[in-house]
């Protein structure tokens, strides 16, 4: 019996007919929807704020409804950055499993950090080479870091003790914003970079920047 060890390969075409499983769509809506929620309450949080915005409240246990607001604007505020990178993330795997097919892609290409996976997937899939000064590329790459500073997070020994204003953090919500605006500014450079593209991403601006395909049953 003879073992076929080799064969050609041809990268689907952008508009190949097929059935695909993402949850790409969901997590853009998702982070675009908690967003909104996240503007909402901060709004509140700053209208209830006992002293002079800017100054932390010490006394959180004798304003427990503040207390709890903050606490759901915080958990909002970080879920749209993680929502965000999902979509962005969920989105590229998804066009890789599409051109190249779920076993070649799942062998090559998953495991690799977003900025290695987009400029190899361009490469390969759309004979593109972008350098890492690209719009596109740098925008992937704030993405991947906002990302990573959640999902893998680390620890700091200090030389003593750090009081609360000195201990900084992300602004809320303007860091959650920034990573929405980030998100679909990276669609829009995936269509400008590859316009045959534009069926298979989110509706970034109300209507598909594609010409009308459709491709059957993608979640």
């Amino acid at each position: 019996m003879t073992v076929i060890t080799r064969q050609p390969f041809l990268v689907r075409d952008h508009y190949a007919f097929g059935y695909w499983l993402s949850d790409h769509a969901r997590f853009f809506e998702a982070a675009r929807l908690q967003l909104v929620e996240l503007e909402f309450v901060a709004s509140r949080v700053k209208e209830q704020w006992p002293i002079p915005e800017g100054e932390t409240l010490r006394d959180g246990d004798e304003h427990p409804e503040l207390l709890a607001l903050v606490k759901k604007r915080d958990l909002l505020s970080d879920s749209v950055k993680i929502f965000s990178a999902m979509a962005v993330e969920g989105f590229l795997n998804y066009y890789g499993v599409v051109r190249l097919g779920e076993d070649e892609y799942v062998t090559h290409f998953e495991r690799l950090g977003l900025v290695p996976k987009i400029r190899v997937l361009l490469l390969i899939c759309d004979s593109l080479s972008v350098a890492s000064n690209d719009t596109l590329i740098k925008v992937l790459d704030r993405i991947a870091k906002r990302r990573n500073t959640l999902v893998h997070p680390k620890a700091r020994e200090l030389p003593g003790y750090l009081s609360a204003e000195e201990r900084g953090g992300d602004k809320v919500p303007e860091v959650a914003q920034e990573a929405v605006a980030d998100m679909e500014q990276f669609f829009r450079e995936f269509v400008t970079a590859v316009p045959q593209v534009g069926h298979l991403v989110p509706q970034v601006d109300g209507e598909s920047m594609g010409q009308g395909h459709r491709i059957p049953d993608v979640g």
